[in-house]
């Protein structure tokens, strides 16, 4: 069934200010129960302080002198010598009640200060996020500014949120729970009930532990962690031309040079001032670094590398790298924090007004982050434009996402190459054997690419055909045609005039790719193997009849008991003339004892028949005509709580087996392709033992199918 959820501004609505007014709502209601009773109680108990003071004077002169009280029940009259412990056990109840009052006086305080500070760090939140929100749109620079100012407020609102609605749920509990005392007859007194307010308090403060410990992760996730990236860092002795081109290209534009040079396979062309880590040799670099996939400069001639690397640059004369420092990281990591917080158990209910607040503020900076950035990448495609040509620029926007294709089919059989083999493949070059690919194909339909945003790791960029318009051209046929011209012969390409070893490289970061697979390849094989060899021998389990024949002698017995109490006892029960109904009702509890015994024995003969054998390969079960292969399984569930099930979701390629007509409790789903086998349940095993017993039987089946795979 579907889960109703409401929309983000009414959920918004709901928990940060209905929710609160509610909560206040309640303290107010709860302080003047409050007032009312501790004045009840003074009022009470003084009174019977009078009166117990005088009903002792009365008993010591005249014992007998008979008394009129008038309570709640009306009017009643005792001597004076009884009334004296009877008046000084209710002064004693008053005093309880006097001290129950006197406890629970401050509780509903707090329960309205919690409503308080829910409701006002709420309001203040939604005002933050919105302030901040509209000034991130006036500028990139005001939009760090402001996102650097909510991330330091915003946790400590959250933090608030979350404790003013655990103050407020604690002393609300707290304040119902001492009220017992004033409308339930507690033998122990009111010491006991002070105990057990404090033990709800304390579920109630353990559960407050719980939603603040889910925040330490807001607080924490302001210090970014490297960025995982494939590649090798590129010295000048390795690439002359490269780092000549790229200094060219910075004056030229008066841009930032970068630090550090790093070629990959993966990725597209970007720049950073984040911290990156290189793999395989996990090398962290910082500063700006200029990050080139080797398999696009084999496929671009100088012009289109030119427009390509010169918009990169721009990004660090517009400042864009800080500001993808300073704000894309941490603006990513709190969305993934607020995604755990909403995820988080045991306290999630003080938690979820937190992550929903927190969401929404971050929302506020979706539109003046793709606002931003598609002004600045159309100011960098001018740049880049600048360093080459319009037509450079591009042609080189429509190659590069052309060469993605490509570069997917090489990943794809190299994976297929090295994942079906043992032996390693030192001489493989994946750049070479892309442009060789489209050299031999050609290239792939471009006008389908057009609406296609470039790879990035940080960030989106606009739509290609929108770039391209941005910088006066239409994506006509004969731009077109510049983008898909053949690639130039193996050895010519501009790469080779970068690079002082050009094949080498490509060779090295070949070499690290698919040192990588074969490094997910032998993790991948441990795992199966652990699975496979997880797998019992041949299992066999009974029908668990033993409750069900207990049931059926009681309630044999029951009948037994009936049928001779009617036999026996007639006259007491009234059947001793009327021999029709006694022997009507002794035939149906005879009746009812030979059923139950038949049933019983069927239940004890049947139970020596298998009810499932689980082998490696296969489950029979003897309500189905055939087995059923682990590896035909995609999914199985045992359901115990009505009567015991094992549900098995057949893969749409099996053959479903048939259900024996005496089967009552199994079904054969065919539309769902589920079958069920029914039993009363598993003898000697509880519900998650079998459930556990099955999933290695499967999970060991699949991983030896896997495995025979990879052989």
């Amino acid at each position: 069934m579907r889960k109703l959820e409401l929309p983000r501004n009414v959920s918004l609505a709901v928990w940060l200010v209905l929710v609160p007014a509610l909560l206040f709502g309640l303290g107010l209601w709860q302080l003047e129960r409050a007032a009312e009773t501790l004045d009840q109680s003074k009022e009470l108990s003084e009174g019977l302080t009078t009166t117990l003071a005088q009903v002792k004077k009365i008993a010591e002169t005249e014992p007998g002198a008979m008394l009129t009280f008038q309570g709640d029940a009306g009017a009643k009259s005792l001597s004076a010598m009884v009334a004296v412990p009877q008046v000084a056990a209710a002064l004693e109840r008053a005093e309880e009640d006097l001290e129950i009052s006197s406890i629970r006086r401050p509780l509903p305080w707090g329960t309205i200060g919690g409503a308080i500070l829910a409701f006002a760090s709420g309001i203040l939140g939604l005002a933050t996020a919105t302030v901040s929100g509209l000034r991130a749109r006036r500028s990139q620079e005001q939009l760090v500014r402001s996102f650097g100012r909510l991330r330091i407020i915003l946790p400590f609102i959250l933090a608030a949120l979350v404790i003013g609605f655990c103050i407020g749920i604690v002393c609300a509990a707290v304040f119902e729970a001492i009220s017992m005392g004033l409308w339930a007859d507690f033998s122990s007194g009111s010491a006991k009930l002070f105990a057990l307010a404090l033990m709800l308090a304390g579920l109630a403060l353990y559960s407050a532990f719980l939603g603040l410990r889910g925040l330490k992760d807001v607080f924490a996730l302001f210090a970014p962690q490297p960025m995982d990236i494939f590649g090798r860092r590129v010295q000048e002795a390795d690439a002359p031309g490269l780092f000549r081109f790229v200094r060219d290209l910075a004056d030229r534009q008066q841009a930032v040079r970068p630090d550090t040079v790093v070629v990959g396979l993966t990725q597209g062309f970007f720049v950073t001032e984040s911290e990156l880590r290189l793999w395989p040799e996990n090398e962290v670099v910082a500063g700006r670094t200029l990050y080139l996939p080797a398999p696009y400069l084999d496929l671009l001639d100088e012009p289109e590398v030119a427009a390509v690397i010169g918009h990169e640059l721009a990004h660090f004369s517009g400042k864009d790298t800080l500001y993808s420092q300073r704000f894309t990281p941490i603006y990513a990591g709190l969305w993934r924090s607020l995604t755990a917080l909403q995820r988080g158990d045991g306290g999630s209910f003080v938690l979820y007004p937190a992550a929903l607040l927190g969401f929404h503020a971050l929302e506020q900076f979706d539109h003046a982050v793709n606002h931003w950035s598609r002004i600045r990448e159309f100011d960098a495609d001018r740049s880049g434009a600048r360093s080459s040509s319009v037509v450079g620029a591009a042609s080189a926007l429509i190659r590069t996402g052309l060469i993605a294709p490509a570069l997917n089919h090489v990943f794809g059989l190299a994976a297929e190459r090295t994942l079906a083999a043992d032996n390693s493949e030192p001489a493989s070059d994946l750049v070479a054997e892309t442009s060789d690919l489209v050299r031999a194909n050609g290239w792939s339909d471009p006008v389908s690419l057009l609406e296609d945003r470039q790879p990035h790791p940080t960030d989106t960029h606009p739509p290609t055909i929108q770039r391209i318009q941005a910088m006066g051209l239409t994506a006509d046929e004969r731009l077109l045609g510049i983008a898909t011209r053949a690639p130039k012969p193996a050895g010519l390409t501009f790469a080779f005039e970068l690079f002082s070893d050009w094949k080498a490289l490509c060779r090295q970061l070949s070499g690290d790719y698919l040192n990588h697979l074969r490094d997910l390849r032998s993790a991948r094989r441990q795992t199966l193997e652990a699975l496979a060899a997880a797998a019992p021998g041949e299992t066999v389990v009974y029908d668990n009849v033993k409750p069900m024949i207990w049931t059926m002698a009681i309630v044999a017995a029951i009948f037994a008991g009936f049928g001779l109490m009617v036999t026996v006892f007639a006259a007491e029960i009234g059947f001793a003339h009327d021999y029709f109904a006694r022997a009507l009702v002794s035939g149906i509890a005879a009746a009812g004892v030979v059923m139950c015994g038949l049933y019983a024995l069927y239940l004890h003969r049947s139970a020596a028949q298998p009810l499932m054998i689980l082998t490696p390969a296969e489950l029979r079960a003897w309500m189905l005509d055939r087995p059923v292969a682990w590896t035909d399984i995609d999914a199985h569930k045992v359901f115990a709580s009505n009567r015991f099930a094992l549900r098995l979701l057949l893969a749409p390629s099996a053959s479903l087996p048939a259900k024996k007509w005496r089967a009552l409790h199994s079904k054969i789903d065919r539309k769902q392709r589920i079958v069920t086998i029914g039993a009363m349940g598993i003898r000697g095993m509880k519900a998650a033992e079998f459930s556990a017993l099955v999933e290695r039987y499967h999970n060991a089946a699949h991983a030896l199918k896997e495995l025979s795979r990879l052989s």
